[in-house]
């Protein structure tokens, strides 16, 4: 295996390392969205639509929002 070979795997790990904080950081920023939209008072049904999101998954984010002792990471 050359250098160059080596080079060409970390490149490629480097990206791919990036294309998955990317695809977290999307699904952390529609998580938002769906949330303040409900918060707005939107309809759970229609909001679940737009975001293209089971809507088992937004009624779970919608229970989150609501919970009043949110369990918060450190």
């Amino acid at each position: 295996m050359t250098n160059d070979d080596l080079q060409k795997i970390r490149v490629a790990a480097a990206d791919k390392e990036d294309v998955e904080f990317e695809l977290d950081r999307a699904e952390l920023v529609l998580k938002e969205a769906v949330a303040e939209a409900i918060s707005h008072g939107e309809d759970i049904k229609v909001v679940a639509e737009v975001a293209e999101l089971p809507l088992d998954d937004v009624v779970k984010l919608a229970a989150q929002e609501t919970d009043p002792n949110p369990v918060l990471p450190f």
